[in-house]
């Protein structure tokens, strides 16, 4: 496998947690799903060309990150009930048409962003256009930027057994698979101790036109503290981060 890392950094991300609508409660880490959205902003592609890009060229993804704090912001948005028609003036004057909704945020966000290849041209490619993307590269929302600040070379790379893992996501369902790895004595009170957690994800899309339905879910492990795997899994260990590529 043929893997390259991009490290940056993003002063807000957010990664809504599908199907949520009053709470967007956000995601530790960016999911597959926004990670293939990041190739296709650095080349320029839509989400279905994008989509269609990585599954041509069997591209993997992996990241690992942490931030330095979480916020709550208030979003005040309209709402499309089909009733608008029928607002009064002092309707419209009342906002009726508007509501609000609590969104999420992780502060000081610094990740690695890490894409594998079985092929070297296609991983050099890709790292090509880390350098000038084509569109913003955004963590979440549109005004969530990515600020690239070092790209690795290309590297080969085959993948061996690995049971200790921090600040990552790994494919399934590990939650029965670990035991923490983090001594209390010595961690600084400043620090968040987080346990992993497990969601359900989409990682492929439908699309129709304009229209985008979810084709596949996958059980995902967030692991924030570190924890050591019961049963090791196959993984990569680059710049001395272990990381698992999906």
């Amino acid at each position: 496998m043929f893997i390259f890392s991009v490290k940056g950094i993003a002063l807000t991300a957010s990664f809504r947690v599908p199907e949520t609508h009053t709470f967007h409660q956000t995601l530790p880490l960016p999911p597959k799903t926004t990670i293939i959205g990041i190739i296709g902003a650095a080349k320029g592609l839509g989400l279905e060309e994008a989509y269609r890009y990585s599954d041509e060229n069997n591209i993997l993804v992996g990241v690992s990150g942490r931030h330095m704090g979480m916020m709550k912001d208030l979003w005040n948005y309209r709402k499309i009930t089909g009733k608008e028609r029928k607002y009064t003036e002092e309707d419209i004057k009342n906002r009726m048409h508007f509501s609000v909704l609590i969104r999420e945020y992780l502060f000081n966000f610094e990740l690695m962003l890490f894409f594998g290849a079985a092929n070297k041209q296609t991983a050099e490619n890709l790292r090509e256009s880390f350098y000038s993307p084509i569109f913003a590269l955004t963590l979440g929302n549109s005004d969530d930027l990515l600020k690239v600040q070092t790209i690795s070379d290309v590297i080969e790379q085959s993948p061996a057994e690995c049971s200790f893992f921090e600040h990552t996501l790994i494919q399934g369902d590990l939650s029965a698979e670990y035991k923490p790895k983090i001594d209390l004595r010595t961690t600084p009170i400043t620090e968040t101790i987080s346990a992993p957690q497990i969601f359900l994800l989409p990682t492929k899309f439908s699309f129709n036109g304009e229209e985008r339905r979810v084709a596949e879910r996958k059980p995902f492990t967030f692991i924030g503290s570190p924890v050591e795997l019961n049963r090791p899994v196959q993984a990569y260990t680059i710049n001395g981060v272990g990381v698992s590529l999906h």
